[in-house]
């Protein structure tokens, strides 16, 4: 499951997946995010941890 953590999101991240995630692998793509939401998905990596994901992948680039 690939998640897109973004300025250009439209909707709050988790808005559209389930609540529980056990035994799931999410990617974060953060590759067009800026300081704020990079700040902002270390909580979001908490909630998806939270609801039971199994790994979380981070990918693009914090730069």
């Amino acid at each position: 499951m690939k998640l897109r953590f973004n300025q250009l999101s439209q909707t709050r991240p988790l808005a559209e997946l389930p609540a529980d995630l056990t035994g799931h692998a999410i990617t974060l793509d953060l590759s067009h995010t800026d300081a704020d939401q990079r700040a902002a998905a270390t909580d979001l990596a908490r909630e998806l941890l939270d609801r039971g994901a199994a790994r979380i992948v981070i990918s693009g680039s914090a730069a």
